[in-house]
């Protein structure tokens, strides 16, 4: 028996996989032909898709799929320059859901509120360590969330944390269980995942 589809599926132009539309990534043409990223799939046109990953795009540009799923109206795109579009908008849409985070009160700063609150089961989605803290408060964060199974993640450096977070440095940041909690570990892992290839 065949797995129930969740939404409206589109075929990867790289590897021609048919996935789900919101798991991949979408393109359209501007005003003057050139193919762009569209990540949030929110603008006008004609969409072309590929999965969220660098071979996949490389693939599409190489054997001219582009020009096939636009009929010829499109500029020869490079793939370095749709990738570093991918790799944009990955990392905006992972600091915007921690800023919608933030506003919505769904955040904890600092080691030792981070720290009390994985004591209190359920209430946090997943923690965000910054990449240069310190070994040593890392260490403690690493083994509470292994203790606990909230995931832990990498982002940014202590001031972009603290930017984000309205403050001069942020090392550690909590984020409460919910839906922005889910979208923000999938956003990161995405972005993981795409970064990693590099």
């Amino acid at each position: 028996m065949k797995p129930e589809k969740d939404g409206p599926q589109r075929t990867c132009l790289g590897c021609r996989k048919a996935l789900d539309k919101n798991d991949l990534v979408r393109y359209v043409l501007s005003a003057a032909g050139d193919v762009v990223v569209d990540f949030r799939q929110k603008l006008p046109g004609r969409g072309a898709y590929t999965c969220v990953c660098r071979a996949c795009v490389t693939d599409a540009v190489r054997r001219d799929q582009f020009s096939r799923a636009y009929r010829g109206k499109n500029r020869r795109p490079e793939s370095d320059t749709l990738i570093a579009q991918i790799h944009r908008q990955l990392g905006e849409r992972v600091e915007g859901l921690l800023g919608m985070a933030r506003k919505a009160g769904m955040t904890v700063g600092g080691s030792n509120l981070t720290l009390a609150s994985m004591d209190r089961p359920g209430e946090l989605g997943l923690v965000i360590v910054a990449g240069d803290m310190s070994e040593g408060i890392l260490e403690k964060i690493r083994r509470k969330c292994q203790a606990t199974g909230v995931p832990l993640h990498t982002w940014g450096e202590k001031a972009s944390l603290g930017r984000l977070m309205g403050r001069d440095e942020r090392s550690v940041i909590g984020v409460k269980q919910g839906k922005l909690a889910e979208a923000l570990s999938r956003g990161l892992e995405r972005y993981k995942q795409f970064v990693g290839e590099i």
